[in-house]
């Protein structure tokens, strides 16, 4: 093997090993969390909940789930998560897994951002908490990243 095709081979292998993507069968999803936001546990519920470093959090929670247009509060009511605060918006829209709807809730010193997919039988809930210093670059991260938010079943 000559020298060239064995680096190729080496970056190659160090691309599969340094992939932060994660499949979760408790939670039906394939997820690649931003830089910085490791897989910390992983519980299968119910609701099932993989929780990432950095104040992110995915829940997968089984049965008919709210509808798009609920409020926000109902939503985190069916999922068994207490109001993070003040609401300071909540929108609607499309990622690549489908129909969304995202909101924003401020506690003190810190925001969290809620997005809410909707499935046939479950809903995915993607949760970020920060304090506000932080909050503005790692949600910026965390939105970037749900480009590869993929149900599974």
């Amino acid at each position: 093997m000559n020298r060239s095709a064995l680096l190729v081979l080496l970056l190659l292998s160090c691309a599969v090993a340094c992939s932060r993507r994660m499949e979760s069968q408790a939670l039906g999803v394939q997820y690649e969390p931003p830089p910085g936001m490791t897989p910390r546990a992983e519980e299968s519920g119910p609701p099932a909940v993989a929780r990432f470093e950095g104040g992110l959090e995915l829940r997968s929670v089984q049965g008919t789930p709210p509808k798009l247009e609920a409020p926000p509060e109902e939503v985190l009511a069916a999922a068994g998560v207490p109001v993070p605060g003040t609401r300071l918006n909540a929108t609607q829209g499309t990622l690549t897994a489908g129909p969304v709807a995202r909101y924003e809730f401020q506690q003190g010193g810190s925001r969290t951002l809620v997005y809410f997919l909707p499935r046939t039988d479950r809903f995915v809930l993607v949760l970020y908490t920060a304090p506000e210093r932080d909050y503005g670059p790692g949600s910026a991260r965390v939105e970037r990243s749900l480009s590869t938010l993929k149900p599974t079943r």
